[in-house]
């Protein structure tokens, strides 16, 4: 801090205590007669909803949409075609042997 702001802090602190009739006069608490607003009470189930049934569904129908959605690559409600396309397969011989390999901690 430089001079300036030093010798202010005093002088600041010295006009707080004008500033107390500046603030709004609030009724006692602990006076009975002392106005209050209205309390108002909401109850935490006021939109519940009571557990329903789900009906049950034709089965074959349902067999039969997801049967359809695994022939598309996917299943009923994860989107059909969501499926990774199937690599082609590598020979025996291009797979590295175990001699390269190299193992944890550094040791082979």
């Amino acid at each position: 801090m430089n001079n300036t702001s030093l010798r202010l802090v005093p002088a600041v602190a010295l006009c707080l205590p004008l500033l107390a009739p500046a603030q709004a006069n609030r009724p006692d608490p602990a006076d009975p007669k002392a106005s209050a607003p209205a309390l108002r009470y909401q109850s935490a189930f006021a939109d519940y909803k009571p557990w329903m049934d789900a009906q049950p569904g034709d089965w074959r129908r349902v067999n039969d949409s997801v049967r359809a959605a695994a022939v598309k690559g996917g299943h009923a409600g994860h989107g059909a075609g969501t499926a990774a396309p199937s690599a082609p397969a590598q020979k025996a011989s291009a797979m590295p042997s175990h001699g390269s390999h190299q193992h944890h901690g550094g040791k082979q």
